[in-house]
């Protein structure tokens, strides 16, 4: 069989499964939920932080975490949008640079994302 025969058998085979596949209730696509940026870029202990990015609306991701590699510390989620998201920095937090993570809806592991936030220390220290 000619070559650009496999190949156009190939893709009508994959265009007719992914239907039947979306028919018996398959997930094969969706949401991709991932934080792009972080404002302000510094906080203190009780700041709001907003987080914009994809996907960030309480049916996507469940909880909000920020990470120094050693230590998770929960926030307090104020407001959730499909594109953007608030939080209170938690109290008695450790200064220096933290990394979020979330929980998403289906999984239980913690999700590192690709955006950070610099904890100041508290006024007076």
């Amino acid at each position: 069989m000619p070559r650009m025969n496999r190949i156009f058998l190939s893709m009508v085979l994959v265009l007719c499964t992914l239907p039947l596949l979306k028919l018996f209730g398959a997930n094969i696509g969706g949401f991709v939920t991932v934080m792009q940026q972080v404002i302000p870029g510094e906080a203190r202990s009780g700041d709001v932080v907003t987080v914009t990015g994809y996907a960030l609306d309480d049916k996507h991701v469940m909880a909000v975490y920020l990470t120094n590699g050693q230590n998770d510390f929960g926030v307090e989620i104020l407001e959730q949008n499909t594109v953007a998201l608030r939080f209170k920095v938690p109290a008695n937090i450790p200064s220096g640079v933290m990394r979020l993570a979330i929980v998403v809806n289906g999984r239980s592991d913690i999700l590192e994302q690709p955006v950070f936030l610099k904890i100041l220390p508290e006024a007076g220290e």
